[in-house]
């Protein structure tokens, strides 16, 4: 039946657009150690140097926060979709309200899939509070994200991250790796892996 190849098809889309659009982005995006943001330099040229690798590196956290934002909402228009062709027509309205995370956890358990192993289900949660925090900014997702992740925020000292706090601009201050979108892009796979029953299934991608 077409809808047993729907698994299939967005473990492809998910995998090419990791691929095709995340991976030559971020090569065109490199993070760099080493910038001083606090302090005097030696020169003006130093100065300069620091200013122009803090403002490179802003742009490609900004840019990993955007590509999470963008798998979990190709995630959840996914899984809205997988979840609407397996259920009666009178049920189908109301997918669309059910909250993701625990639609994932609702189709794993009625598909019989193993979002233990791995950790996909916690990832995949993790992913989804991210994407609200990068949409919404700071609130309840972020609070959350921020006891959840904490890896995901690097800051200097304790002063500072109590000072964005203050002023609500802890979702700045999120830094995603490159290890951490990989992270995200297996657990999304290996969830339309597991779901994929036809011959010649890739649960793994080796990424």
């Amino acid at each position: 039946m077409p809808q047993d190849l729907l698994p299939r098809i967005f473990q492809a889309d998910i995998h090419r657009f990791y691929t095709r659009v995340m991976l030559p982005a971020l090569d065109n995006l490199p993070l760099r150690s080493g910038v001083k943001t606090s302090g005097s330099a030696a020169s003006m040229a130093e100065f300069l140097e620091h200013a122009q690798v803090h403002t490179s590196n802003m742009l490609a956290f900004e840019a990993r926060r955007c590509f999470a934002l963008t798998l979990d909402g190709l995630f959840e228009r996914q899984l809205r979709i997988w979840a609407r062709v397996h259920v009666p027509d009178d049920r189908r309205p109301g997918i669309a309200a059910v909250e993701v995370n625990k639609l994932v956890r609702d189709v794993g358990l009625r598909h019989g899939l193993d979002l233990e192993t791995g950790q996909v289900r916690a990832t995949i949660e993790e992913l989804h509070l991210l994407g609200n925090a990068v949409r919404h900014g700071d609130g309840g997702s972020l609070t959350k994200l921020r006891d959840r992740a904490p890896h995901l925020w690097h800051y200097a000292d304790s002063a500072v991250a109590a000072k964005s706090e203050e002023h609500a601009i802890l979702s700045e201050g999120i830094q995603l790796s490159d290890s951490g979108l990989t992270r995200y892009v297996r657990a999304l796979t290996r969830f339309w892996g597991l779901a994929d029953r036809e011959p010649g299934a890739v649960v793994d991608v080796p990424y």
